[in-house]
């Protein structure tokens, strides 16, 4: 609430870029923290194993698919398309938030939500490797002058 109440105050700036250094200076990391002492990987079972399989699979292509597409449709080249698509991977905050949420109300086991906490971090680790060869072929003027 009172974030809408500020957000047509005049010094709505002023007041963000205080408190976004806050919050991404302590309470983002603590809340990363808490949801990965929350995590055990112990609990994943062999069926957890193919759900997460599966899960890398479903983002890979999403992402390659809603991200990739759009951009080949907003006018880039299949290999800036590419680069958009697995950039976007390592995105997995809100799915961490949504997780969350749903073992503290229930809604999911800690082995799925131990699952999802593994597909964040290995999406998250794969995806420098992956731009690093898309974007080994380019030159660093070319990148910087799409820039």
């Amino acid at each position: 609430m009172a974030g809408l109440f500020l957000a047509r105050s005049p010094l709505k700036d002023k007041i963000e870029r205080g408190l976004s250094s806050i919050a991404y200076g302590i309470f983002v990391p603590i809340f990363f923290i808490n949801v990965g002492l929350s995590a055990n990987v112990r609990r994943i079972s062999a069926d957890g194993i193919l759900l997460l399989v599966g899960m890398i699979l479903v983002v890979v292509l999403s992402k390659l698919i809603g991200a990739g597409v759009s951009g080949r449709l907003g006018g880039m080249t299949n290999q800036e398309s590419l680069q958009l698509g697995f950039g976007m991977l390592p995105r997995g905050e809100v799915v961490l938030i949504v997780a969350a949420v749903g073992i503290t109300e229930g809604l999911i086991n800690s082995s799925t939500f131990s699952t999802i906490v593994v597909l964040v971090i290995i999406t998250t680790i794969m995806t420098p490797p992956i731009l690093r060869n898309l974007f080994s072929n380019q030159s660093q003027s070319d990148v910087l002058e799409k820039i």
